[in-house]
């Protein structure tokens, strides 16, 4: 396991992340490889807070994980912003650090989103035709995060007139390996939808993976 900070903590840049990694696994070629923290802190006077590079780094630094089968998992860090002594934000007992995806009172910045997408087994989740017949695609990553999905469903709201929801369905999406799609056809019968909401559902309940279709 490893932190990766190149670009804040550690001085370099986006090509420089891969260099590093291609170290360690020279120095230690049998071993899966997990980066055990990456983000971006606005942490000192010179890096004002800018979610915009958080995101960036959530993007960029993946892709470059991704290219490199030996990386097993990644630990985004952090969620959220949060109180501590040695924060360089606020006075006192109200210092904070801006490390989050989401502030001290779970206010949900960009990034959030971001980080959601980026942590899903899905690498894709595309939907076309409609409003009739909308055709569903999804596939599942290679890279990390890359595990089998048992169990999912595929739910979708559709909303009408006044952007209220009028319509759901749910479909049980067949066991996928990383890399395997499928296709799914929902036929809404409200004729006039302001919207269409698909959610990828873990067998947990919780969504994996979003996607709004529009007229």
């Amino acid at each position: 396991m490893c932190n990766e900070y190149v670009g804040t903590w550690t001085r370099g840049t986006v090509e420089d992340v891969g260099r590093y990694l291609d170290e360690i696994h020279r120095a230690f070629p049998g071993k899966p490889l997990v980066i055990s923290e990456y983000g971006y802190c606005a942490c000192t006077a010179d890096r004002p807070e800018g979610d915009g590079a958080r995101i960036s780094v959530l993007i960029d630094h993946d892709k470059v994980f991704r290219q490199r089968d030996y990386v097993a998992g990644l630990i985004f860090f952090c969620y959220n912003d949060y109180r501590t002594h040695v924060g360089d934000r606020g006075v006192g007992a109200m210092k904070q650090r801006v490390h989050g995806v989401v502030d001290v009172y779970g206010a949900r910045k960009p990034s959030y989103e971001v980080l959601r997408s980026e942590s899903s087994p899905l690498e894709v989740l595309d939907v076309s035709g409609g409003p009739a017949e909308l055709r569903v695609q999804l596939k599942t990553r290679t890279a990390v995060p890359a595990y089998a999905l048992r169990g999912y469903i595929l739910r979708t709201v559709v909303y009408g007139f006044g952007d209220i929801p009028v319509e759901r369905f749910e479909t049980k999406l067949p066991d996928l390996e990383p890399g395997e799609q499928t296709t799914a056809i929902i036929k809404p019968t409200e004729a006039r939808p302001v919207q269409v909401r698909l959610d990828v559902l873990r067998p947990t309940g919780t969504s994996a993976h979003t996607a709004i279709w529009k007229p």
